[in-house]
Formats: structure tokens, sequence, C-alpha cells
């Protein structure tokens, strides 16, 4: 087999790193029936009184908060990003009122101050009022994790709340996934 060169080496690494992204989003999204519960907006669980209302997933809110507390970094780093990194992408969430909060993957972001932009990564499942490929606009607040990819080193950094799904499974599964997609985990 001939082995890519120049444009296509990138062009390729550039698929295979979008490729990556969304079979991780794709395993969060199918992988964690309990995210549907951590997808109800938090008001409306706080306006309950029911003893019996679900929770917020705490190993979620650790993956959001790892991936803040680092946000300024990733910001920095992919400003001007080394030619071996790839990938860039913000997680945000997306509220319609009453309840209902689903997350995306924004590529192609710029960043002014604390807006945003970019493209939807992903089909929506539950909000109806963006569309994978379309430019979004978003706060640094909707933000709440982020990803890249090292090609040199085939890891996926960041990516937090993958790591989080992959806490919940069994440690075989979660190692042989964190392998065949490089995910640098310590959630």
């Amino acid at each position: 087999m001939m082995q890519p060169r120049g444009d296509d080496h990138d062009n390729l690494l550039r698929r295979a790193g979008r490729f990556a992204i969304l079979a991780l989003a794709a395993l969060t999204i199918i992988a964690a029936p309990s995210g549907s519960l951590h997808a109800q907006a938090r008001t409306a669980r706080a306006k309950s009184d029911n003893a019996n209302t679900p929770k917020i997933d705490p190993v979620m809110e650790l993956a959001f908060s790892k991936a803040r507390a680092s946000l300024d970094q990733f910001l920095e780093l992919a400003r001007i990003p080394p030619a071996h990194l790839r990938g860039f992408a913000l997680k945000v969430s997306i509220t319609e009122e009453p309840d209902i909060v689903e997350y995306f993957w924004i590529d192609d972001f710029t960043q002014n101050g604390d807006s945003f932009s970019g493209k939807i990564n992903n089909r929506p499942l539950l909000v109806k009022r963006v569309r994978s490929g379309r430019t979004h606009q978003f706060q640094r607040t909707d933000i709440v994790d982020w990803t890249y990819i090292d090609t040199q080193t085939r890891t996926v950094h960041g990516n937090f709340t993958a790591c989080a799904v992959l806490a919940k499974k069994p440690a075989d599964l979660a190692a042989e996934l964190r392998e065949k997609f490089g995910l640098a985990c310590d959630i």
C-alpha cells in the first residue's frame, strides 16, 4: 500500500482526527444512558421536591470541572497550534426551555473575549434549534469540555466527558477503548 505524502497525509490525519472525535462523541451518547439524566436541566430538577429526582452524575461533573479548569491552557494552545496538533474542538451545552439540555462538539471555532462561534459537529437528538455543520454562537460559560489530537503520539487530549463515560464501563472494555482511540484519561 502506498503511504500518503504531503497534503494527502495531512488530509488523512485530519479525517482520522475527526473520526476519533465523532466516535468518542457517539460513545458518549450511545454508551451513557445515565447521561440523559444529566442532560435534564438543573433548574427543572432543582424546582422539584421529589426525593426520587435523579442527581447530577458526579463523575460527569468532575469531567466538566477538569475541562473548565484547563480551558485557558487549551485556548492558548489552539490559538497557534504546533503542526502536529489537530482536531481542536469545544463541547458546549445547548439548552431549550424549559428542561432540555444537549451537548455538542464545536469545530473551527473562533473566540472574541468570552464569546465564541463555530460549527456544530454532531447531529442533534433533542435540541431542535441547531443543525450539524451550521455555525453556532456561544459563551465561555456554555463550554463543558475540549479536545485535540497529537498526531505524533497518536493521543487524544481532553475529552474528559468520554473519560467519564469510560470510568463507568468494565475495566477491560474501558482500557480497550482508551487504547483504540488513544485517549489519555485521568478520571
